[in-house]
């Protein structure tokens, strides 16, 4: 009953892929009569002329699985289940078949659950100056070097689908393009161009853009300074001395403050004197006019007279005293601010101020 149903199910296999390869139709209707040997030369064949789509090599890494392991090559059939299982781990082949054929699928199943199926995905795209340059693909887990070259479907800022293949490399595919917007979608190919997996597709493409270019700060370089001309130092010969240089070259000598200060003062003092005279002369008043009311039988009008001179002469000296003072004080100020100064340069670059009154 078994066997009556796996032929049924090679025939409509068999028709399933006849209007696509015609030897790998024959291998089926081979397999279906137990000719072995014939239907592998038949699915090797097939094999060699490449570019069958992904169906059709799943159902031919099955078949060759199954006539290699009826023909007793244990090894290559197991590798055929195993790239069989590695591009479609769903696959149904449990249940199928039976003896040596059960035996191999078992063994492969165990080795496919400890390595797990190929993993594809994309990476980020290449870009320069803010259009996108270079799209790519990764391939991970493929022990079996199934994945040989990628067939990329690329349309550019809203255009055409363009094919463009590229070999792998270091586990990698990529390919060049220039555009604001990239959309792509990719098959995994065999080294005959076999059709392996795909990688998104035209209904859900793969949508990159360049990154938005990074601000970069302006770094202004620092001025350069020139740097302060060094003045030679003065040297002294060894007969001269300090004191001598202090006397020989004075840069700065007196000031005419002290003059002025001079006649300032004197003015002071004579304005001093002037208010010592108003002074007097407002207390003489002021006795007299006593001496007049204490003897009585005064004029009255001759003793306002008297008062109010008296009063003014007071207010003159006041006024004197306090202008003398301040003529004397700035004088003072004057003759100590003008005193005889000299500067000298020091050795160490700074200058030594030397004065005297």
């Amino acid at each position: 009953m078994k066997r009556a149903s796996l032929a049924v199910l090679l025939l409509l296999a068999a028709t399933a892929f006849a209007q696509r390869n015609p030897d790998l139709e024959k291998a089926q209707q081979l397999l279906a009569q137990k000719k072995y040997d014939a239907a592998l030369k038949a699915i090797e064949a097939a094999a060699k002329k490449g570019g069958l789509e992904r169906e059709s090599l799943l159902t031919l890494l099955e078949s060759r699985g199954l006539a290699q392991a009826a023909l007793g090559q244990t090894q290559k059939a197991e590798e055929s289940f195993r790239s069989g299982l590695q591009l479609e781990p769903k696959r149904d082949l449990t249940g199928k078949y039976t003896g040596k054929v059960a035996s191999v699928i078992a063994t492969a199943k165990a080795w496919f659950k400890e390595h797990g199926g190929i993993e594809l995905g994309p990476l980020d795209p290449g870009a320069q100056d803010g259009r996108v340059k270079q799209i790519s693909l990764f391939v991970k887990n493929d022990p079996l070097k199934l994945i040989a070259r990628v067939r990329f479907y690329v349309r550019k800022d809203g255009g055409a689908w363009k094919p463009v293949e590229a070999s792998l490399s270091n586990g990698a595919a990529a390919t060049d393009v220039d555009a604001e917007v990239v959309e792509w979608w990719a098959e995994a190919l065999s080294e005959r161009k076999d059709q392996l997996m795909f990688l998104g597709s035209a209904g859900r493409p793969i949508k990159q853009t360049a990154p938005a270019p990074v601000a970069v700060a302006r770094v202004e370089e620092p001025k350069k300074v020139d740097a302060p001309v060094k003045q030679p130092e003065a040297k002294l010969t060894p007969a001269e001395k300090p004191e001598e240089r202090l006397e020989a070259e004075p840069v700065s000598k007196g000031s005419a403050l002290r003059p002025v200060g001079f006649v300032l003062l004197g003015l002071g003092v004579a304005a001093a004197g002037v208010g010592t005279y108003f002074g007097v002369t407002s207390n003489g008043a002021r006795e007299s006019v006593k001496a007049s009311l204490a003897a009585g039988g005064y004029d009255q009008a001759t003793l306002y007279a008297q008062d109010q001179g008296a009063i003014g002469n007071a207010r003159l000296a006041n006024i004197m005293f306090a202008a003398g003072g301040a003529l004397a004080v700035t004088g003072v100020v004057f003759i100590i601010l003008g005193k005889d100064v000299v500067v000298v340069p020091g050795a160490g670059g700074g200058v030594t101020v030397l004065g005297r009154f």
